[in-house]
């Protein structure tokens, strides 16, 4: 299927990364963070000193003890930070020189063909490598030993400075992908489906077995999960689930088959207008922003963001790169607003509307700053954010339903084939600037609990 969608938008952003890559080095410390996985109650399994092998579990999930989250480096816990309630905020690790593993069984293509659900689920759980499923509705962590009724695989997002396929794919030999894939496969009654590209040169993904291949074409947010569910697959009901996977997690799960060793290397990017060295960059998971950001020059006072400028979350320089997330994004930081702004021409405005006169000039990239341009409004139904939502969904309808805690209409809306990033350009489009994509998150919580 060619999932080809005409609604929704493309950032022309100013700071985008280029093809070229460069491996940064662990660094001395490394940070896990679990506040990266929604849902999860964290229960520790180590202490402060406690000697860690690469690969050994740091602690658990309450819920699932059986899901565990590993060190991706060996090293003795140095730290380990509680928030409000004794909630469990960070675990630093002091990186060792000698790197001891914790590995498993490897096999053959053959051996994994003859792997049952029970075996796939204890490897993926014990290697820490689980979390990397998530499943919709609600956007959490997989729960084991479910079966969805199918799986999808995300090749590339089209997020502004998302990872470019291709540099991704390099030096991945397509034996891993179909390892990936026939360990998924155990994992679900239904199909799995891998979403493309229309315009992917690149063959690794090509003539794979066991696997759906879609392709997809538009703007922002065509390469989203929840567009490609919409079409495919589409959640009917809370009882209606399906998981997905990013394409390099779905490599990762593919190595620890192939070499019974967790590779926690990923590809991300580093972009944006406040920051040098714009490129793609290979880091160990947990590695710290200062260590990926070493050899830039980054603007005093710049905003740094975990994630895209869309659905990223702003960070630290002492914190690592957000689990789920593939780039990094640097923006000037404007606190105060421009006086009388509104007033002038604006060749330097984003706008989606004819507001200003950037309008005319619609292939120029624009810097963009923290500055919201403004404070919340009325909602103002008028169109705007319908423009930028490709799903066959009514949102202003949806958000009102939200509000009001209505949860009869917010099923009947299609609260459940929903998610935060899904809506991001409805966010940036309001002119009301309302927190669409909180509004979103807590109408999917809501729905959660009341069911």
């Amino acid at each position: 299927m060619n999932i080809r969608i005409k609604k929704g938008h493309d950032l022309k952003l100013a700071g985008n990364p280029a093809k070229t890559m460069e491996t940064i080095n662990v660094g001395s410390l490394i940070k896990l963070h679990p506040s990266d996985f929604p849902g999860v109650k964290p229960k520790l399994l180590v202490k402060i000193g406690d000697t860690l092998k690469k690969g050994q579990a740091v602690f658990t999930d309450k819920n699932n003890i059986d899901v565990l989250f590993t060190t991706p480096a060996a090293g003795s816990v140095e730290d380990i930070q509680f928030g409000e309630r004794r909630r469990i905020e960070s675990i630093t690790i002091r990186v060792a020189e000698n790197d001891e593993v914790v590995s498993f069984e490897p096999y053959s293509l053959e051996q994994i063909s003859t792997l049952d659900s029970a075996k796939v689920t204890e490897i993926l759980c014990k290697s820490g490598l689980w979390p990397s499923l998530r499943r919709r509705p609600f956007s959490k962590i997989a729960i084991p030993n479910t079966f969805p009724k199918s799986i999808f695989i995300s090749t590339m997002s089209t997020a502004p400075f998302a990872a470019d396929l291709e540099v991704v794919l390099e030096q991945t030999k397509q034996e891993i992908i179909q390892a990936g894939i026939d360990a998924l496969k155990f994992l679900t009654n239904g199909s799995i489906n891998m979403v493309s590209p229309q315009n992917l040169s690149n063959t690794k993904l090509t003539d794979l077995n066991n696997v759906q291949q879609h392709t997809y074409s538009g703007p922002h947010p065509a390469g989203n999960i929840g567009v490609h569910v919409s079409k495919i697959d589409p959640i009917k009901n809370k009882e209606d689930s399906i998981w997905y996977i990013s394409i390099q997690d779905l490599i990762s799960i593919g190595k620890l088959f192939l070499t019974g060793k967790v590779d926690y290397r990923k590809i991300i990017t580093v972009a944006g207008s406040a920051v040098s060295e714009k490129q793609h960059y290979s880091v160990n998971r947990g590695t710290l922003i200062s260590q990926i950001l070493s050899n830039n020059k980054v603007e005093v006072d710049a905003r740094i963001i975990s994630g895209d400028i869309l659905t990223g979350s702003i960070s630290y320089m002492d914190n690592s790169i957000g689990f789920y997330h593939e780039s990094i994004t640097v923006i000037p930081n404007v606190p105060n607003r421009v006086f009388m702004g509104w007033i002038a021409p604006g060749f330097s405005k984003y706008s989606l509307s004819n507001t200003f006169l950037s309008k005319l000039l619609p292939k120029r990239e624009k810097v963009f700053t923290t500055s919201m341009n403004g404070s919340k409004r009325a909602i103002l139904p008028i169109g705007a954010i319908e423009k930028v939502m490709p799903l066959n969904i009514l949102p202003t309808m949806l958000i009102k339903s939200i509000i009001a805690n209505d949860i009869e209409t917010m099923e009947q809306l299609g609260i459940y084939e929903c998610d935060p990033e899904d809506f991001t350009l409805c966010s940036f489009s309001d002119a009301s600037k309302m927190d669409i994509t909180g509004i979103i998150q807590d109408g999917l919580d809501f729905a959660e609990a009341e069911g």
